[in-house]
Formats: structure tokens, C-alpha cells, sequence
């Protein structure tokens, strides 16, 4: 089973790369908030006098480096902003993919493998609950056996009870 929730797990990230689609209305929602700091961060990109940016859910931003890329900037940062509020889904559906997935493996396991055993147990013609407290010949053979040899050990027990009585009677 977890090599089957394994190979799920990547079948589910396989088909997110495939395809960006979403018609969840929380990717437009999240894009359009972080796309709100894009004037900011474009203007401290052009500004010579900082290195870094400060941008929510992100952190600090080291900014020297996109100086050279001005023109291509908002496009960058459009793109991430798409990026990661459309990671919010994936995320979200991962989640419940995964849930569902144990969920329908946990019930196949009750419904399907549990009947096997049962199926096992009672036999095939359907006696086998009712021949179990009957005991085979088999076991009926070791347990004899078994109470034989307590019997023996209980008497050699007691002879050599006897033997150190004595022995402790002719040290006295």
C-alpha cells in the first residue's frame, strides 16, 4: 500500500507539470494580492541604492543582480506570482488527492481483504467457524503427549524431592 500511495503522489505531480489549469477561484484571488507589491518591487529593483526587497511571503529579495534584466522584470515576477499562488492549489489538491486515496485504500482493505480472510477461515464449504473448536487429531495426539510427559516430570519431581531428603537426613 505505501508503494501504491507512492506511485500516486507522483502520478499527481506528473499531471500538475503537464498542465497549469485551474478553475479554482482562490488562484485569481491570491495572484491579484501578491500582485499588488509589483510597482514596489519593480521601483527598488531600478533604485541603485538598494539591495534588497522586502516582499510578503517571500522574505528579503537580493536585487542586484535583476538590475541588469530591468526590462524582463515585471514579467519575472508576474510569472512567479503565478507561480506560487497556483502552488496553493497543487498543494490543496495533493492534499485531498492523497486523502482520498488512503481513504479508498483503507476501505478496499476492510471491504476486500478482510472478506479473503474471512473467506479463508470459514472454508469452502462454509463450516470451517464451526470445526474450529473442534480439535484435530493431530493437536489431540501432541497435547496427550504433552500431559504425559507433565505427569512424568511431576513424579520424577517428587522422587527427586525424596533423593535430597535423604541425602540432606544422612548429612544431619
Amino acid at each position: 500500500m505505501r508503494q501504491q500511495s507512492i506511485n500516486r503522489v507522483k502520478e499527481i505531480v506528473l499531471m500538475e507539470k503537464l498542465t497549469d489549469y485551474t478553475c479554482n477561484p482562490d488562484y485569481m484571488t491570491k495572484w491579484n494580492k501578491l500582485m499588488t507589491r509589483q510597482e514596489y518591487f519593480v521601483t527598488n529593483v531600478n533604485n541603485a541604492l538598494i539591495s534588497k526587497v522586502n516582499l510578503e511571503e517571500f522574505g528579503d529579495i537580493d536585487v542586484v543582480h535583476l538590475r541588469q534584466h530591468q526590462s524582463i522584470v515585471p514579467q519575472a515576477l508576474d510569472l512567479k506570482m503565478r507561480m506560487t499562488a497556483y502552488w496553493n492549489i497543487v498543494l490543496g489538491r495533493l492534499v485531498d488527492s492523497m486523502a482520498l486515496h488512503l481513504q479508498y485504500c483503507v476501505h478496499n482493505l476492510v471491504n476486500n481483504e478482510i472478506e479473503e480472510i474471512v473467506n479463508e477461515l470459514m472454508g469452502p464449504d462454509g463450516r470451517g467457524i464451526e470445526r474450529m473448536p473442534v480439535e484435530s487429531p493431530a493437536v489431540a495426539g501432541k497435547r496427550e503427549k504433552l500431559k504425559k510427559h507433565i505427569k512424568m516430570l511431576k513424579e520424577s519431581k517428587a522422587v527427586v524431592g525424596k533423593i535430597m531428603d535423604r541425602i540432606i537426613g544422612y548429612d544431619d
